[in-house]
């Protein structure tokens, strides 16, 4: 039987590069330049509706505090103070500077509706910034709890996997396939990454699964079989008991059912079963097949292909299954190369 290699799931941190850097700078100059004349814009265009309107005095003059709102909204104090200075220039002695009909008003007035225009655009642009610095704190606070959510699933994923003989590593490897592949299905990126995180609590139940089960190196008996695929309701119930592991537990329950119905606990098909378990039975697979388990050796990355195209459409989705093999033919998984194993 001719040697074949095989592979190890490794997590990898992509770099951006340099031209799409420069190109995301430029994007950024380029909307700083559209809103900023957007602000301009709607002053000009206050000023010229109150020039059509017959001048000053007008109500309209209430116009002016648009742009300098939106520039408070978008730039804090930053933009809306230069706005109010640019209304009330606008607003003020400009149209008797360039000799418009309707410029009655004296310079008395300019300056009240100056100061006042200034002054909104200031205390509105310091009001904008203390929102925007309480919206950074809520967020960071929320990316604290969410890292420190994503330890805990690790830990238990850990706990799960630790009388396993790659030490938790397949948890690793699980994550990484299914947040490529959730990626690949167009999944929005906070989704997928969702995804991944919760792929590797799809075995937390073997918590509950003894150990002359789990790591009997021969076939089990229909008895011991029953008991080990009850692994995926204990699953459930485990991440049931807590609140943000929702997408955790329809892995934990589903990531057994076949695309045909076949599959347990619950004997779902097609669509019935939820998306992100129709994902994790696929990376569970490939990672079991190309690594060394109690009761086999690991497979080739061809042979492991090959089983999942075998199989698509009976236990795997075949739409998931077409993805990634291309992802894998692409090389677009995060691959490294391990010993050599026989196909």
């Amino acid at each position: 039987m001719r040697g074949l290699t095989t592979v190890q799931v490794v997590p990898v941190t992509s770099v951006a590069p340099v031209a799409g850097a420069t190109n995301a700078q430029r994007e950024g100059v380029a909307r700083a330049v559209l809103t900023a004349a957007a602000i301009a814009a709607s002053a000009l265009s206050g000023f010229l509706i109150i020039r059509l309107s017959g001048g000053s005095p007008n109500p309209l003059n209430h116009l002016g505090y648009v742009p300098i709102l939106l520039a408070a909204y978008l730039y804090g104090l930053r933009g809306s103070l230069p706005a109010g200075v640019l209304v009330a220039v606008l607003f003020g002695p400009t149209a008797a500077w360039l000799g418009l009909p309707g410029s009655v008003e004296g310079p008395e007035a300019w300056l009240i509706r100056g100061v006042f225009f200034v002054g909104i655009g200031a205390t509105a642009g310091v009001l904008f910034d203390q929102l925007l610095r309480n919206v950074d704190g809520w967020r960071s606070a929320a990316r604290t709890v969410a890292a420190r959510e994503r330890q805990g699933m690790v830990a238990l994923a850990r706990g799960a996997e630790a009388r396993d003989t790659d030490t938790g590593a397949h948890i690793q490897r699980v994550h990484s396939l299914a947040e490529a592949l959730a990626q690949a299905v167009a999944l929005a990126p906070d989704e997928a990454e969702a995804i991944g995180w919760a792929a590797m609590l799809h075995d937390v139940g073997k918590l509950h699964i003894p150990d002359r089960i789990l790591l009997k190196p021969g076939p089990l008996t229909a008895d011991e079989r029953e008991l080990m695929r009850q692994h995926t309701v204990f699953g459930e119930a485990i991440l049931s008991a807590g609140e943000g592991f929702e997408t955790a537990r329809r892995i934990a329950r589903w990531h057994h059912e076949n695309f045909d119905g076949s599959g347990y606990p619950d004997g779902l098909r097609h669509e019935r079963i939820p998306l992100e378990a129709r994902i994790v039975r696929v990376a569970d697979a490939f990672d079991g097949i190309t690594s060394d388990r109690p009761y086999q050796s690991a497979r080739s990355v061809e042979w492991a292909l090959a089983e999942l195209k075998r199989y698509a459409g009976s236990q795997f989705d075949p739409e998931l299954v077409a993805e990634f093999v291309h992802l894998v033919e692409a090389g677009r998984l995060p691959l490294r190369e391990g010993p050599l194993a026989a196909a």
